[in-house]
């Protein structure tokens, strides 16, 4: 059968996968015994002790921060290099975690802080753990008609409350290199390794095929989410984000942070107790068939969302799927029209007010840096500094809740702060002659 591994939101490999018995060991490079000669087992029986500590160091001291001893496949030259499986079973109190990657960029995790400073995660209340002295987590899951098991609201939220904080189990690189057995091999491995408790919780993970000859990769493809790591791109599968369901209109956004390997997620619109908590598979500004065709074609489902199904949510009787489709467009002829900075442009605040109030018709509060954004540099473009300032806040708010706080988002929010403390020193000041 064909098989294509994907993030979530984003399509991220193509590879043939192809039903098999078994997976059968390829030829690797790491702990492999080999068969003594009788000359041979009388010395190394005179030295089994010394043998055993030696054993025992080189775990300890080797191969630090992995708990295991790599093992790798030979070198690849589609990718220059071998890739071997790191595993941590220690890691964050137990959780543990296996790496899938090349022994280069395996360092780079080894330096990250997680790795350097367990109490890097737990004192930021990553990866929490119930207790009898913390208060019970904002979510819960739950069987969900049609849509299987999904994840809920324990209490009532408001937008920027945190959800969830986690690491993943398991990250591999987005290689398309080895064959689906060595592959399956390999993350077979590396999910073997992890402790009991997190290797049973992959393995129940949902999947598309339910084919257990690839059940690593299977899983792999219905829950894994894209994340850099020594510029290379990684799949990772963080286990309770899984449980996630896709709305088009979601009421929570996420973001990853490449140093501390966590994938959070916050409430982006008040959310009752009880409601169902949704995060966005795809790009908002697609039109309704358009989404249809990529969720089929990548996840193999149907979307019904309130966006998708207007008429089967009783809050969007009154809009029809044309409704929104125009408002999508509308969405993106506003965005279009308002990036313009010629002479001739027709850019005006009435035209950002409208794109900010056509995104929260949609639903769409997930994504509203870029109105947000646009609104601020036109009020700030037609001299209003009290319009700016209100917009360039609310778009950084908007963005560090899309992107976090590294790299892209760390830029994206000190530019609209810096807007926000003085709109007179950002380029856009006064640059359209359009009037108020």
């Amino acid at each position: 059968m064909k098989f294509e591994l994907v993030s979530l939101g984003v399509v991220s490999l193509v590879v043939s996968l192809v039903a098999c018995t078994e997976p059968v060991a390829p030829a690797v490079q790491g702990d492999v015994s080999n068969t003594l000669s009788s000359e041979e087992g009388i010395q190394a029986g005179s030295d089994a002790t010394q043998s055993s500590l030696s054993r025992s160091q080189e775990t300890a001291d080797s191969y630090f921060p992995w708990t295991h001893k790599p093992v790798c496949t030979e070198y690849l030259d589609g990718i220059g290099d071998k890739l071997c499986v790191y595993t941590n079973a220690t890691f964050s109190n137990g959780r543990g975690i296996s790496i899938f990657t090349t022994p280069r960029i395996a360092q780079e995790f080894a330096a990250l802080p997680p790795f350097q400073d367990p109490s890097s995660l737990s004192s930021r209340g990553i990866n929490p753990e119930p207790s009898d002295d913390t208060p019970t987590q904002p979510w819960y899951t739950a069987l969900i008609r049609g849509k299987g098991m999904g994840m809920l609201a324990s209490r009532a939220l408001q937008r920027g409350d945190l959800i969830t904080a986690y690491t993943p189990y398991l990250l591999a690189h987005m290689e398309n290199v080895l064959s689906t057995q060595d592959r399956e091999y390999y993350l077979r491995l590396a999910v073997d390794q992890l402790p009991t408790a997190s290797r049973n919780v992959y393995l129940g993970l949902a999947k598309t095929y339910n084919d257990p000859s690839v059940v690593a990769q299977d899983v792999v493809k219905a829950n894994a989410f894209e994340i850099q790591i020594g510029g290379l791109m990684h799949l990772a599968v963080f286990p309770e984000s899984s449980r996630f369901n896709h709305a088009c209109a979601p009421n929570a956004q996420y973001f990853l942070s490449s140093d501390l390997l966590t994938h959070y997620v916050h409430a982006v619109r008040p959310i009752d107790e009880d409601e169902e908590l949704t995060i966005s598979y795809a790009p908002p500004l697609r039109l309704h068939a358009d989404r249809q065709q990529y969720f089929e074609n990548t996840f193999q489902f149907t979307c019904s969302c309130p966006r998708c199904a207007p008429e089967s949510h009783g809050s969007h009787k009154h809009r029809t799927l044309e409704d929104s489709d125009r408002a999508t467009q509308d969405i993106i002829a506003l965005q279009w029209a308002l990036a313009q900075w010629t002479a001739n442009s027709t850019a005006s605040v009435k035209k950002a007010e409208m794109l900010i109030r056509l995104y929260k018709e949609e639903g769409l509060d997930a994504f509203l840096d870029d109105a947000y954004g646009h609104a601020a540099l036109m009020y700030n473009s037609v001299g209003s500094a009290r319009g700016a300032k209100k917009y360039a806040k609310l778009a950084a708010e908007a963005s560090w809740l899309k992107y976090g706080f590294e790299s892209v988002g760390q830029d994206k929010v000190r530019e609209w702060e810096g807007i926000a403390r003085d709109p007179t020193r950002h380029s856009s000041w006064r640059s359209r002659k359009t009037e108020l």
